[in-house]
């Protein structure tokens, strides 16, 4: 079976919530910055718990350093393993002419700025509304202060969590509901949150 690797932009993304792929067949990949010298604890925790996780400490600084590991990677990976899959986690969108060019080549790959925006890692909407609030929350409190604040890109984030998608309404009672049970504020378009610590 061709392995799914998830390479995690560590400078560009430190608050991803791991349990999405606990006891799934992904290849963890985090690459961290040479003068990055702290992890979040709770993030080593989460790595621990997978099949398959490692760390990758890039060489030298300068502009884009990592990025350019990152490339090197899955050059090197999607040679030695065809049908591979790669997943980059970053908000970074340097890198999209490089997985515009990877994907010419027929190789699966995508960027992401949190592992549910992965089809495959999507929630079921089967929870109800009380599961998809608690859903919702979780993920917000996971991202530490790289949270959405603005209300549109609130909703987008809250639609790409679910594997069918949810349509404009069921977002939009997402969002009412957060704000009735005090979870989020929102004045106009900005959103501020009081949400429970992360865990």
């Amino acid at each position: 079976m061709a392995k799914k690797y998830i390479l995690i932009d560590y400078e560009n993304v430190k608050a991803v919530d791991l349990e999405p792929i606990f006891d799934k067949p992904y290849h963890l990949l985090v690459f961290v910055g040479a003068s990055q010298h702290r992890i979040s604890t709770d993030f080593a925790m989460q790595a621990q718990n997978l099949r398959a996780a490692e760390y990758v400490r890039i060489s030298g600084n300068g502009h884009n350093a990592l990025d350019f590991h990152i490339a090197y990677m899955i050059g090197r990976l999607s040679e030695r393993e065809p049908g591979a899959s790669f997943h980059i986690v970053s908000k970074d969108r340097g890198f999209d002419p490089l997985i515009a060019h990877v994907k010419g080549k027929n190789i699966d790959i995508s960027r992401v700025a949190d592992l549910y925006q992965i089809r495959a890692l999507r929630l079921p909407k089967a929870a109800g509304d009380e599961g998809m609030i608690d859903a919702v929350v979780k993920n917000l409190t996971n991202q530490g202060s790289s949270k959405p604040r603005r209300l549109r890109t609130l909703g987008r984030m809250i639609g790409s969590l679910f594997k069918d998608g949810l349509s404009e309404e069921e977002v939009q009672s997402v969002i009412a509901q957060l704000q009735a049970q005090g979870h989020i504020v929102v004045n106009q378009e900005k959103v501020s949150y009081s949400l429970p610590r992360r865990r």
